[in-house]
């Protein structure tokens, strides 16, 4: 991957569209970001940032980003797909059935998958080919 900081970026982007699908991000949804980050991004590659922390952390901060901008869900969303269309030969299946997985993880952290919710990890699924 060329371009790790934008991935991870993205990741944010995406994530944060997943969690405020319904127009509410519940503490249980940031919870289940931070130990996406933590065990399923962290140690996914080995890039840092000019002050030597791993990379991954992006996506959290790209999503409080866009918290505090109250972005629209859909923003968010389309610039995932958008960084996708552009970067989908260096994405391999594993990594796009991991960030299916996180994307689903997110949504199930507040009991069960709601309607908004549901629609977008169905275009994330598509989008994906997972």
């Amino acid at each position: 991957m060329k371009d790790t900081r934008r991935f991870y970026k993205e990741l944010g982007n995406l994530f944060y569209a997943i969690a405020s699908a319904d127009k509410k991000i519940g503490p249980q949804e940031k919870v289940k970001l931070d130990e996406e980050v933590q065990f399923a991004w962290r140690h996914y590659d080995d890039s840092t940032d000019r002050f030597g922390s791993d990379r991954a952390f992006l996506i959290e901060f790209e999503f409080e980003t866009m918290e505090d901008q109250m972005a629209s869900a859909e923003e968010a969303f389309q610039s995932f797909e958008t960084y996708f269309g552009e970067s989908k030969d260096e994405i391999d299946e594993t990594t796009r059935k991991r960030i299916f997985n996180s994307a689903k993880h997110i949504a199930e952290s507040i009991r069960e998958i709601n309607t908004p919710e549901h629609k977008y990890l169905d275009r994330l699924k598509k989008l994906l080919k997972v």
